[in-house]
């Protein structure tokens, strides 16, 4: 499962990135760490308009909910959704894969695993920290709010590579694919040969210390973390 990301990319570099513009500029802010057990907004393009990127909330809410994010999340964790899940909530996730996919913009990934009886956490991205799509997931809650959830799926010998991704991966894309993954008049089952089959990215890791903020390597020179140190720690 994946819990946090990062995003350290500029506005600009992300909207020059994917030929698209934010609907609320004043929303986003690059962050070191986004931590997905804190309700936290990600930037997302979806199906319905692929030039505007809009703000949603990490974590899918049922549409017709209209209590807490935090208190949902407290009893069924959404920050992940896996593709083949044929159990999820009908309440939670009606149409949602056949009609209100999406693209969610970062530029990191954190996962972690035991080694030597020590948990080591790695920093996955690509060269130059560009920003990447994770696919993801949608609702619109009754008040408007966007909410959004990362999907994964089985692992495969693409990632092999990268060891400490274990049995599970996030569905990323190249920019080829966003118009047939973003396409709402396919269908999910259409989309399947595009899910097992797809043009993967050469990922770059770097291992994080959690006890030492000074050995935080991963992170762009340019991104200026004075502000931001708090965030560091990693759990």
């Amino acid at each position: 499962m994946f819990y946090k990301l990062s995003n350290t990319s500029s506005l600009k570099s992300i909207e020059n990135e994917f030929k698209a513009q934010f609907r609320y500029p004043d929303l986003y802010e690059p962050k070191l760490i986004i931590n997905g057990f804190e309700e936290s907004n990600l930037p997302v393009i979806i199906s319905q308009d692929a030039r505007i990127i809009e703000s949603a909330i990490w974590g899918i809410l049922p549409q017709c909910y209209d209590d807490s994010w935090e208190a949902f999340q407290n009893v069924c964790n959404t920050l992940n959704t896996h593709v083949n899940d044929k159990h999820a909530d009908a309440m939670i996730y009606p149409e949602t894969l056949s009609k209100q996919r999406c693209l969610i913009i970062v530029n990191g990934l954190f996962t972690s695993v035991i080694r030597h009886g020590k948990l080591c956490t790695k920093y996955l991205h690509l060269k130059n920290h560009k920003p990447f799509c994770v696919a993801g997931i949608y609702n619109t809650t009754e008040d408007g709010f966007l909410t959004c959830s990362l999907l994964i799926k089985s692992s495969n010998r693409k990632y092999s590579e990268v060891s400490n991704f274990g049995n599970q991966e996030p569905l990323i894309f190249k920019k080829q694919d966003f118009n047939q993954w973003l396409n709402p008049t396919r269908r999910f089952e259409h989309l399947e040969l595009l899910i097992r089959d797809h043009e993967v990215y050469d990922f770059e890791s770097s291992e994080i210390s959690i006890n030492d903020v000074s050995e935080y390597s991963w992170y762009p020179s340019e991104f200026d973390t004075s502000s931001q140190t708090s965030n560091l720690k990693i759990s």
